[in-house]
């Protein structure tokens, strides 16, 4: 487990939040833990260092990428885990959420945004569009 600033920790909040909100709206849309779905994410760094080493961290499960944001100094990381699914949960998927936080953390970087999609009935339900007060 690794210490969090005030920054960290109003951020894993935030993401925690977003993801009960997000598995609420899921559940109410047909998703239940036998669903098989894709999860698509990205997390952002303004330390390239940090955010190789993230990538290495995510490559034995998912497929990954880096490319330079768009704000001078700072770089994404997207990654999915297609074409492999998974089932789950809501405690794996908030344990899911919680891991890539503290990930992110770990290689100085933020877990940003992520997605989640269903190919049985091809609906996506995304953490951007949820919105937490």
């Amino acid at each position: 487990e690794i210490k969090m600033n005030l920054y960290q920790k109003g951020v894993f909040n935030r993401r925690i939040a977003e993801a009960r909100k997000l598995w609420d709206t899921m559940e109410q849309d047909g998703f239940t833990k036998t669903t098989v779905a894709t999860l698509d994410f990205t997390f952002f760094s303004d330390e390239k260092n940090g955010a190789d080493d993230l990538v290495k961290s995510l490559s034995l499960h998912c497929k990954t990428e880096i490319a330079p944001a768009k704000v001078q100094g700072y770089w994404l990381i997207d990654g999915t885990t297609r074409p492999n699914g998974n089932e789950f949960d809501k405690e794996e998927w908030l344990d899911w959420v919680e891991y890539m936080v503290v990930l992110g953390f770990s290689n100085n970087s933020v877990f940003s945004t992520w997605s989640v999609y269903d190919p049985g009935t091809k609906k996506t339900w995304s953490s951007e569009n949820i919105d937490i007060e």
